[in-house]
């Protein structure tokens, strides 16, 4: 019985030190900045800003509008379905002496972020006039 005890006691340890990459997984999502559809041409800078948050990089066109680059998820998750999706995989991993990663890393791997870059150029009057989404 000493050998099994030991031999249990190992694998908790390692399972133990070896798990979380699921809950980190899920705690790692991007999040949800807003709705994309908002994305189309005429739409005033202002209006997609309101709904995006500022650009993760802009610069001044030469026309004398703006060029600005977000990345983003389009399937991103709010923030309490990602608080939510963390206690889950936390109380499965408690439940299952951390067996569950067995299910929820593979899952976690199958839902990652699906991140886009979008170009979106603005005329001088500050109107949406071309966007572009580019896969990274």
């Amino acid at each position: 019985m000493g050998r099994f005890s030991i031999m249990l006691g190992y694998l908790l340890t390692v399972s133990m030190f070896s798990s979380g990459c699921s809950v980190l997984m899920a705690a790692n999502r991007s999040s949800y900045r807003g709705d994309i559809d908002v994305i189309k041409e005429g739409v005033p800078r202002s209006e997609v800003i309101a709904e995006l948050g500022q650009p993760d990089s802009f610069s001044k066109a030469e026309t004398g509008g703006f060029d600005d680059r977000y990345t983003l998820d389009p399937e991103a998750h709010r923030t309490w379905v990602k608080v939510c999706t963390v206690v889950l995989h936390l109380g499965a991993d408690i439940v299952t002496a951390f067996l569950w990663e067995l299910v929820g890393t593979p899952y976690e791997l199958a839902v990652r972020d699906r991140t886009f870059i979008y170009h979106l150029a603005y005329n001088p009057d500050g109107k949406l006039a071309t966007y572009e989404k580019i896969k990274p």
